[in-house]
Parts: structure tokens; C-alpha cells; sequence
């Protein structure tokens, strides 16, 4: 911690009545929200449960409710699904005896996201549409279009094409209504993913161009090196190994520091270079060399396209 906020929280650790051990917690709250903002799950986590002592303390239901679902948001990035699911069900408890709609409409949320982790599609299909049901009462479009979204994933993981098409183009309705470029990304690279295992290679490069278009506007590099990559994939896919290079070099150039997504996208190349006629291997060669990449190895690797 800097000193200013170890004065503050030697500060905060000092107050005793029950007032002041609200307004304690919501400022250990906050310094939680601020740590998962810098990426610091371990401090964000340190925090909450620092609120959450005193929460409970003073009887504060609500905020108890809202910061166990950080508890167990946390722990489900990390992949702890038990630990991530105590915490979930804990809130859910809170707030089904509040009768808080929306609280109990994210703890489903929540339950889903555990399910969908631990590959039990089912039960995670289930949670969706107990959160849905509510979130579609209250009236929470941007909620419901996020969960369209969730249910797409889980129907795509069941290879369920028609179902995760229907999922996605109902997400998608409501984001584009709303305005969240963002979530829309998202939603077209999996409309693209999805045209792509049906081998409607049309479409899905048009679901990838439109969100391209939306992550190279946004400036989210990270984001726009997955999509080329997953270019490089549809052009391989077709024989158009050159093209196919194209992609998959400028995702390479955008992965930068990401060093598992570079050695496959480089594998990828490696498998097109294997695969193509003798004038696109040479030109596939000049491109790497062009792109100042190691050579390119002679030997059978495990290559992925």
C-alpha cells in the first residue's frame, strides 16, 4: 500500500460505532473495486473481505449481498468454482430474504457462470434462464442481452449451431438498440465462429469484419490480433494459404507480449507454409522474413489450423 491509503485504513481500523463501521465498509468496498481495477485480485479480494467483516457486523444486508458477489466473482476468474460458488449461494441467501429481484437475478447470473466453467451445460443453461426470467421482468435489457449472449456460448458448447445463432441475434438486437460497441464485438465474432463451423465462410468473414471494425476503432489491440488470427483460420480453411498469412501475421504482430496466443498463431503459419503450393510457400517465406521472424523451423510441429 502507499502511505496515504495505509494512513486511511489505519484510520478506518480505528472507528468503532456503528455508523462509522458503515462508512468504513463502503470505503474498504471501494478500494476493492479499485484494485480489481488495477488487475490486483489479491488486494481487491483482501479488501472486500474487510468490508464484508463489517457488514455483517452492523447487519447490512444489502451491502453483505453485493459483496459476496464480488467474492465470488473473483474467485471464478481464478477457476476456484467450489469457493466461487459458496460465495454466490451466500449472496443468493441474502438476497432472497431481502426479496431483491436483481440481487437474486445476478446470483442465478453467477451460477451460471460457475456451471459453464465446470462444463455442466445443463445446469448452466438453467441458471441463464432463472436470471433471465427476472432480469426480462424488471426490464433490464442490457442484462437480458448479456445472458442471450451467456446462453449462445453455453448452446455453442454444445454444438448446438441453431440454438447459439438464436442466442446471439437476440443479444444482438438489444446491443445494437443500446449502443454497446463492445458487447456487439463480442456477439460478431461469435456469429463469426459459428458460420465458420458451419463452413459458411462468407458470413463469417462478414461477422469478423464487423467486429473488427468496432475493436480496431476502440484501439483494443489484444482484441484485434484474436480476429486476425481467426482470419488467417477461414482463409486456411479455403486454401487460400497467402491470404491465410496475411492474417495470421498481423495477429502475431498484435499478440505481442501474449506468448502462448504468438506460438500458436505461429504454428498456424507454420501448417499453411506445409500446406500450400510451391509459389505461395515461397512467397508464405518471403512474408515471414519480410515480418523479421525467426526462421521458420524445418521440423513437424504440432500445428493447429
Amino acid at each position: 500500500m502507499d502511505p496515504i491509503t495505509t494512513e486511511v485504513v489505519a484510520a478506518l481500523d480505528k472507528l468503532a460505532g456503528p455508523d462509522e463501521q458503515k462508512g468504513a465498509a463502503v470505503a474498504y468496498y471501494q478500494l476493492g473495486t479499485s484494485s480489481l481495477e488495477q488487475g490486483d485480485w489479491a488486494g481487491a479480494e483482501q479488501w472486500f473481505h474487510k468490508s464484508l467483516e463489517l457488514t455483517e457486523r452492523v447487519g447490512d444486508d444489502r451491502a453483505t449481498a453485493l459483496t459476496s458477489h464480488q467474492l465470488s466473482s473473483i474467485a471464478l476468474e481464478r477457476g476456484d468454482w467450489t469457493e466461487a460458488e459458496r460465495w454466490c449461494l451466500y449472496a443468493l441467501q441474502v438476497d432472497q430474504k431481502l426479496g431483491d429481484e436483481r440481487g437474486i437475478a445476478l446470483s442465478h447470473h453467477q451460477r451460471g457462470r460457475i456451471a459453464q466453467g465446470r462444463r455442466d451445460f445443463g445446469a448452466a443453461q438453467q441458471c441463464y434462464l432463472e436470471s433471465l426470467e427476472l432480469i426480462n421482468k424488471l426490464g433490464d435489457e442490457q442484462g437480458a442481452g448479456l445472458t442471450y449472449y451467456h446462453l449462445g456460448l453455453v448452446a455453442q458448447e454444445q454444438h448446438d449451431l441453431g440454438a447459439a445463432e438464436r442466442w446471439y441475434r437476440m443479444s444482438l438486437e438489444l446491443e445494437e438498440k443500446l449502443g454497446d460497441e463492445h458487447g456487439a464485438a463480442l456477439t460478431y465474432y461469435q456469429l463469426g465462429l459459428v458460420a465458420q463451423e458451419r463452413h459458411e465462410f462468407e458470413a463469417c468473414v462478414a461477422w469478423y469484419q464487423k467486429a473488427l471494425e468496432i475493436k480496431e476503432r476502440l484501439g483494443d489491440e489484444y482484441g484485434a490480433a484474436s480476429i486476425y488470427g481467426q482470419l488467417g483460420v477461414t482463409a486456411a480453411l479455403q486454401g487460400r494459404f497467402t491470404r491465410a498469412g496475411h492474417w495470421l501475421l498481423k495477429a502475431i504482430d498484435g499478440f505481442q507480449n501474449d506468448v502462448e496466443s504468438v506460438e500458436m498463431t505461429m504454428r498456424n503459419f507454420i501448417r499453411c507454409v506445409r500446406l500450400a503450393s510451391p509459389n505461395d510457400r515461397r512467397e508464405l517465406r518471403e512474408m515471414w522474413e519480410a515480418a523479421g521472424l525467426p526462421t521458420l523451423p524445418e521440423d513437424d510441429l504440432d500445428a493447429t489450423v
